[in-house]
């Protein structure tokens, strides 16, 4: 079978964990596999060369038993213990940890009260009220797990922007070196720079349509073919994701890419605005009152044809881009060369992956000018945050390398807000630090009411200047905490707090939607990586898209500013917020 990735061998080692608690296997045991899973996937080295060097052992976490069974996987794809551990339960148990509020012990409860190995049985024992008998499950808890078994079925599967963007770029690479191709682009929901997708779009030109689809349909990542003609084709790809190509001549490219960019809204407005103008706009180009048909090789053309100015793509989401293009008045989008630098990163100071030396050089390498070193406050145990102690020990190691890296390191924290809306740190301690990021981390059930005045509360700290991932949301997997938002952001321009994008595609929170709302509010927006390893920075890439679908251009980012005009602006609202 083909190598297996890091990913693909935790996720075996992460089902090995799953399974030995349904087994009730000793926690620390089941503590260890999830272990070894993490490191593999933080490692810095594909499984196969560590395996080859001799240094699986190296792993923290990865003793002789674990490795020898990460050799087995990599090898076969399996493991004799993981065979033994999925004879021992039906094949589709978990699939019960799918479920939103069903956790292992829930998991391992339901099957060995009821027997229940999947969702059909599940669905089975909530319909003929059977499930009341498992213990500690009360009546609101079986109402929310029965609400989010009828969510779950209901929804498609979606891939988050940041699994499905290089998966179409490694699809475009490959049609791009068939003979005959041209024009190789992804379209649709991807190139929109959406927060998950349900499928990927893929067109290109080509006078031989067949040879392109016959190269797309046997692409390794292939799992099974819907749909073949002569000029399109749909398959199922590896991760889980419907891919469509469409092939087209080149004349008519640009009508083609336009027409499957916009989504619905954006089209309808489109063909409306066109047929004021006397055309008829299609994928095959556009048709005047006397029925000649303009086909146009770039997408350039189908805008200026119809007197508009060129919309980008992020921004076609049939709000008022077409009356600002018809004005030629739509904003200049930030880019990821106005970014400057990052104003929230993690060293292994506490849970990131990378000493505070390498962090520094690689945000040389990508040409930022500064970075702040923020890594947790003590109420992330979890995370290892750092103590007073430690956080003044750290203080003086990055005084040590300040400026040794072609960069300006500064020293910040991303600081706990607790569920009073208090911080982690003292104040005293806080003021002592170049920027402060104040996130929440726990207390995710509180009440609306609660949750926005314990944001409004830290953003009205002197000392915190952002806001990280403001909803904490994670896409495709957790909504994000209840809050006002009216009132947060309202709070947030009036004290001059940054409001964060999350770069990380788990996240990209503040989403485009809700940070175009910051803007209007008045707010200040920061695009930050929230980096955990060196690689984590090109994460970037994400949060400048989603800010750019959300309308921002560079004044409206933090961090497309110089270091001194970011310390201005902590210091600014510190200086504020002392006199009130």
């Amino acid at each position: 079978m083909p190598d297996l990735s890091n990913e693909q061998i935790a996720q075996r080692l992460y089902e090995i964990a799953s399974l030995m608690e349904f087994d009730g296997e000793p926690f620390f045991k089941i503590k260890a596999y999830e272990r070894a899973a993490r490191s593999l996937e933080d490692a810095p080295l594909p499984v196969a060369v560590l395996i080859a060097e001799g240094r699986l052992e190296e792993l923290p976490g990865v003793g002789k038993a674990i490795a020898q069974k990460i050799v087995d996987i990599s090898q076969t794809g399996t493991c004799r213990y993981l065979e033994e551990l999925r004879a021992k339960f039906p094949p589709r148990i978990l699939e019960l940890l799918s479920v939103p509020g069903i956790g292992p012990k829930t998991a391992v409860s339901l099957y060995r009260e009821l027997g229940v190995g999947g969702l059909d049985d599940l669905k089975r024992v909530i319909q003929d009220g059977s499930i009341a008998r498992v213990p500690r499950l009360g009546a609101k808890t079986i109402r929310n797990i029965q609400a989010q078994l009828e969510r779950l079925q209901q929804r498609q599967p979606r891939l988050r922007l940041g699994e499905a963007w290089p998966l179409a770029q490694e699809i475009v690479a490959a049609l791009q070196a068939v003979p005959g191709a041209a024009n190789v682009m992804p379209a649709g929901s991807l190139r929109r720079m959406e927060r998950s997708v349900r499928d990927i779009d893929i067109v290109c030109t080509s006078a031989q349509p067949d040879r392109i689809i016959e190269a797309f349909v046997g692409l390794p990542q292939v799992e099974r073919v819907t749909a073949r003609g002569t000029t399109k084709a749909s398959v199922w790809m590896q991760p889980g994701i419907a891919v469509d190509l469409r092939v087209v001549p080149d004349e008519c490219f640009g009508n083609l890419l336009q027409h499957f960019t916009g989504n619905k809204d954006h089209n309808v407005l489109l063909r409306e605005y066109a047929l004021r103008k006397g055309y008829a706009v299609s994928e095959y180009g556009l048709e005047d009152k006397s029925g000649r048909i303009i086909t146009c090789r770039d997408e350039a053309q189908v805008y200026e044809t119809l007197g508009l100015q060129v919309i980008p793509p992020e921004l076609r989401l049939g709000l008022d881009e077409i009356d600002l293009a018809r004005r030629h008045a739509l904003p200049v989008l930030v880019t990821v060369d106005d970014i400057r630098g990052d104003l929230h990163d993690h060293t292994d100071w506490s849970d990131g992956h990378a000493s505070i030396e390498e962090m520094a050089r690689a945000a040389a390498q990508r040409s930022r000018e500064y970075l702040i070193i923020s890594d947790h406050s003590s109420g992330r145990a979890v995370a290892n945050g750092l103590s007073v102690d430690r956080l003044h020990e750290q203080i003086r190691a990055v005084g040590a390398v300040r400026d040794s890296f072609g960069l300006r390191l500064l020293t910040g924290s991303e600081v706990d807000i607790r569920a009073d809306g208090t911080l982690d740190f003292p104040d005293e301690v806080l003021a002592e630090l170049d920027l402060v990021v104040a996130s929440i981390h726990s207390a995710f059930r509180a009440s609306k009411e609660e949750q926005t005045a314990r944001l409004v509360r830290a953003i009205s700290h002197p000392c915190v200047t952002i806001i990280g991932h403001p909803t904490g949301e994670l896409i495709e997997e957790r909504p994000g905490y209840e809050f006002d938002v009216d009132e947060v952001f309202r709070a947030a321009a009036a004290t001059g707090t940054a409001l964060e994008i999350n770069a990380n595609p788990a996240r990209l929170d503040l989403s485009a939607d809700l940070a175009r709302r910051a803007r209007q509010a008045g707010c200040m927006l920061v695009i930050d990586t929230d980096a955990h390893r060196p690689s984590d920075m090109d994460n970037m890439f994400y949060g400048v898209a989603t800010a750019r679908k959300a309308g921002l251009n560079k004044e409206d980012v933090l961090n497309t500013r110089s270091v001194d005009e970011v310390l201005a602006f902590v210091r600014a609202k510190r200086a504020r917020m002392s006199t009130t």
